[in-house]
């Protein structure tokens, strides 16, 4: 008599072993995987965090960190931005790309110094200032800023001291005699006369100035503007308002650096004189 029960249950053993090497033998491939993947994604953070740290060092005004999108909380911070781990991959696999937004950080630098600066001078500081420089470079910002009540009694005090000093003059003007007034009024006009000729000679180098300041006048105008609307002192700076700003602090250099080589120019010729 043949014993069948044994043949089965061999049978249904050596499959369920078979099956359970299998899924142990996936777990185990999967395991590999994963930490491979967990390796590689320490590997390039810790890659990224240093090539940062390089970045640090060419842009002191701000203070660059890895970041995925713009912060808009209000933390307290000012002059943070944030750099997509994605650029910073492509910086460090392509020296073109590394040259081109390291340029692109710089420029913001400077656009961030002339926000701050300009802000300041209309009585506004920055208690919070967040940037975000994205996979392709694009930078967007976000800031609070108040008006203090310091600065506005410093403004109100220079003003009356203005005032005071505009009676005075006035006053002494009043204690001429006529003679006097008529012979300055004589200089007066002759004075005129030689800044009309002058303006008359200067007004094509006059133009070219006026030309020359366009883009700093339409980035103070975007600023105040912007100012203006906001709520709560919260501005938004996107892409496209940074170029314009980009833009007037080049010029605003360029105009420096013009002043200085005048300078210069005048100092030789009066040193050959």
């Amino acid at each position: 008599m043949a014993i069948t029960g044994v043949s089965n249950y061999n049978s249904v053993y050596e499959n369920t072993y078979a099956t359970s090497r299998k899924e142990a033998a996936k777990k185990e491939e999967t395991n590999e995987t994963t930490a491979t993947q967990k390796n590689t994604k320490t590997a390039k953070k810790s890659s990224n965090e240093e090539y940062l740290k390089s970045l640090q060092k060419q842009v002191p005004y701000i203070k660059l960190q890895t970041g995925y999108g713009i912060n808009t909380s209000k933390d307290g911070k000012v002059n943070v931005v944030d750099v997509n781990p994605k650029l910073l991959e492509k910086m460090q696999n392509d020296p073109k790309a590394a040259k081109e937004y390291t340029q692109r950080l710089k420029d913001v630098e400077a656009a961030v110094k002339w926000v701050d600066n300009f802000e300041k001078s209309m009585g506004y500081t920055a208690v919070v200032r967040h940037g975000y420089v994205d996979e392709n470079g694009n930078y967007s910002n976000f800031a609070v800023v108040v008006r203090k009540d310091e600065l506005n009694e410093k403004l109100r005090k220079e003003a009356q001291e203005n005032a005071e000093e505009q009676i005075e003059k006035s006053r002494e003007k009043a204690r001429e005699n006529a003679e006097q007034l008529a012979e300055k009024m004589a200089e007066k006009a002759e004075e005129v006369a030689e800044s009309e000729k002058k303006q008359e000679n200067a007004a094509e180098k006059k133009v070219v100035k006026e030309d020359k300041t366009t883009t700093s006048n339409k980035a103070e105008q975007l600023l105040e503007e912007k100012i203006a609307s906001s709520k709560d002192g919260t501005i938004y700076l996107y892409d496209t308002d940074i170029k314009t700003i980009i833009e007037a602090t080049k010029e605003d250099n360029a105009g420096k650096a013009n002043t200085k080589q005048q300078a210069g120019v005048g100092a030789n010729m009066d040193l050959k004189a």
